[in-house]
């Protein structure tokens, strides 16, 4: 598996037909952060992604639009999904983030971020 930085124009139509793919509705490319990875295979092909918002003058970054193919194995998904999060936790890092922040609606993802990534649940 390869880890990438997402260019939000050339991956947008991705991210767009895997949310589509789940319902969750569609983000506009302009509100999407800049950065953000993706994780794809030695083919090229994209199985996740998700991106950081990194508040100018603070040290808080906030984590969101995670999302896999839907279509890729739960095995692979699950391995893709791992690094990308540890990505995204690195990168956030690097950025000076002290603190990261995430809301998601599914319970998945809430289980991954405090079994697998350290993560606490608030709210």
């Amino acid at each position: 598996m390869l880890l990438r930085r997402w260019n939000r124009e050339s991956d947008y139509r991705t991210l767009v037909d895997w949310w589509n793919q789940h319902d969750f509705g569609k983000v506009p490319v302009e509100c999407l952060p800049p950065l953000g990875l993706m994780i794809t295979d030695k083919m090229g092909n994209a199985i996740c992604g998700g991106g950081l918002y990194v508040c100018d003058g603070t040290k808080f970054g906030f984590m969101e639009w995670v999302v896999g193919d839907p279509t890729a194995s739960p095995k692979l998904l699950h391995k893709c999904l791992k690094i990308l999060i540890d990505g995204l936790i690195h990168l956030a890092k690097e950025e000076g983030c002290l603190l990261l922040y995430t809301v998601t609606e599914n319970p998945g993802l809430h289980k991954r971020y405090v079994k697998y990534h350290g993560l606490s649940k608030g709210e």
